[in-house]
């Protein structure tokens, strides 16, 4: 551990900060659709966590492929892909709920 905060310590803390601040945001996306499945499974309306999931699915997508320190795609490619990514995860979550109630 020493080792390594003496390396951190050699790294620009702006790029540092970046990529804690989308590991934040995608911790969020992944709580949202932890707590989208909690309330299925609980047979209550996932609606309120769904939603936020979905935009947050697609804004974290969107900016790790189009950001610096991330794939460094274009805006016009990454924010479809973004789209793609949280419509694909909608789907397979729903198809999961689909699967729950049957």
């Amino acid at each position: 551990m020493f080792i390594i905060a003496i390396a951190i310590t050699f790294i620009d803390f702006n790029i540092i900060w970046r990529y804690f601040a989308w590991s934040n945001q995608a911790l969020a996306m992944i709580v949202l659709w932890q707590g989208s499945a909690f309330l299925v499974h609980f047979k209550r309306p996932h609606w309120i966590t769904t939603i936020p999931a979905i935009f947050m699915s697609t804004v974290t997508m969107a900016y790790i492929l189009q950001a610096e320190e991330g794939f460094m795609i274009p805006a016009a490619i990454a924010n479809p892909l973004g789209i793609a990514f949280a419509a694909l995860l909608f789907v397979l979550f729903m198809a999961k709920v689909a699967a729950k109630k049957a």
